[in-house]
């Protein structure tokens, strides 16, 4: 059981850390994520979520009225756009959010909660010290793809190409991928094939629905070419 194993390794994780506080976080809704023939990981920052001991995927699935609407908002319209498809959701009911997200497994690398603005530094450091817990959380989920949150210095797909992950997991940066401008690396977590790991923008980024639709469809893309270059195709390209 999945949520059995994430309850353990983060009780190990807060312990041994020495932390007061701790945001729990992961697969939303085991049930859902396990009928998921495409399973989908997004790796944030840190929880706005200060001096807070608390379960983010408790709070998200309570469809509680927060500052957070516009970051799982856009995460849930990537999670339609990885799984589904089709057109732009401009509006997302709490019903929508929750019908989406529960189908994904959401983390973040800094599992003590900061404030509105993450700190690349305090990231960082905060990356180096837990690698091991980070690391084993993801293996944990196994995913066939890993949506990495922001873009620019310090973002978290070069945490975990450079941090997280072994040198000899990972593979060097890849071309951006056709029709798109994301970067990506791919990591072996599963036997049959590797797992792509794609910078991509934050979803609390500022704009209007039509830079928000735009993300959505290059998301799109980004699925459809990763899914049949490391799945389709029965495991590895490389």
């Amino acid at each position: 059981m999945i949520k059995e194993q994430e309850k353990e390794l983060f009780s190990r994780w807060k312990n041994e850390r020495g932390y007061k506080y701790f945001i729990s976080d992961g697969v939303l809704d085991e049930a859902e994520w396990n009928k998921q023939d495409y399973k989908v990981l997004f790796v944030l920052k840190e929880a706005n979520w200060e001096n807070g001991n608390a379960d983010l995927c408790d709070f998200l699935l309570s469809e509680s009225s927060s500052s957070y609407w516009k970051t799982w908002n856009n995460v849930a319209r990537w999670t339609k756009a990885l799984l589904e498809q089709g057109e732009y959701p401009q509006n997302v009911s709490k019903a929508d959010k929750s019908y989406w997200l529960r189908k994904v497994a959401a983390m973040n690398l800094k599992k003590v909660g900061g404030d509105a603005v993450a700190e690349d530094e305090t990231i960082r450091e905060y990356a180096m010290s837990d690698r091991v817990y980070i690391k084993e959380q993801i293996k944990l989920y196994k995913p066939d793809i890993i949506i990495c949150c922001g873009r620019g210095n310090g973002k978290n797909a070069d945490i975990l190409h450079d941090i997280v992950f072994d040198p000899l997991e990972v593979s060097e940066w890849q071309e951006p991928i056709t029709e798109t401008k994301y970067n990506y690396f791919t990591v072996k977590l599963k036997e049959d094939h590797l797992t792509p790991v794609v910078s991509f923008y934050h979803p609390q980024m500022r704009g209007s629905h039509d830079k928000f639709k735009k993300r959505y469809e290059e998301m799109i893309a980004v699925g459809r070419i990763l899914k049949e270059k490391y799945v389709n195709n029965g495991g590895s390209s490389e």
